[in-house]
């Protein structure tokens, strides 16, 4: 029995040194059951947004954009300076700069949000709250999740018809120049409103074109479901 408990003893040293050098090697390498790797999972789901001050301080502090999108990936989640609960939560993640500098910016996480912001702010997470401003610029859209049909047309004829009116007959036509020309349009978007946050992204169909087209959408089941279109004549 003596030999037996001596054992074990062997057994759940060697099983807790062996679960440390795990966490220490393969967090933020892509190990999903940690915490901090299933939030930025949660985060990198969703399209990733900053507003004009916020893509201008990434700027200062260095970065490009797929540079710092690499950099929030690998930092880490502060989860007692974040805001873990309600339906609208908001995560501080803490990184370096390429010069060594301590940082850290937020990023919302809207239960049923398509969109997370990034926001730089000395505030603690519980007064962060998502752009919202109709005098804002439309932000810009920093990341697309991978999926191919990530966005799709209602089935109503009356938008299927508008959307056709301005050259765009598919979901394939609209995923393309949503991914080449969308911005993310604040003003006219209601991310706090519940159970579904309506959200507005706007593009030109091309360089010459002479209207913007505005598209609310809304999240289904881990698409985007576009389900209104509307267009404004451009100021020139």
């Amino acid at each position: 029995m003596k030999d037996f408990f001596r054992r074990l003893k062997y057994y759940g040293l060697g099983f807790g040194i062996g679960t440390i050098m795990v966490m220490a090697l393969f967090d933020n390498k892509g190990c999903s059951w940690f915490p901090s790797n299933r939030v930025k999972d949660n985060l990198f789901n969703r399209l990733i947004v900053v507003n004009q001050a916020a893509l201008s301080e990434l700027k200062e502090q260095g970065f490009t954009e797929d540079r710092f999108l690499n950099t929030i990936q690998e930092g880490s989640v502060d989860f007692g300076k974040s805001k873990k609960q309600g339906l609208d939560k908001v995560y501080r993640i803490d990184y370096e700069t390429s010069k060594g500098k301590k940082e850290h910016c937020f990023m919302t996480m809207g239960d049923e949000s398509f969109m997370t912001e990034i926001i730089f702010s000395r505030k603690k997470a519980v007064n962060i709250s998502p752009s919202h401003s109709k005098a804002e610029l439309p932000g810009k859209i920093l990341f697309f999740p991978k999926n191919e049909f990530l966005f799709y047309m209602d089935s109503s004829s009356a938008l299927i018809e508008k959307m056709k009116s301005i050259g765009i007959k598919n979901d394939k036509q609209l995923n393309s120049i949503l991914r080449k020309n969308a911005q993310f349009n604040f003003g006219e978007s209601f991310l706090l409103q519940h159970p579904k946050p309506i959200q507005c992204l706007q593009f030109k169909t091309s360089k010459s074109a002479t209207e913007v087209v505005y598209v609310k959408c809304i999240w289904f089941k881990d698409k985007i479901k576009v389900y209104d279109l509307s267009t404004s004549p451009l100021d020139f």
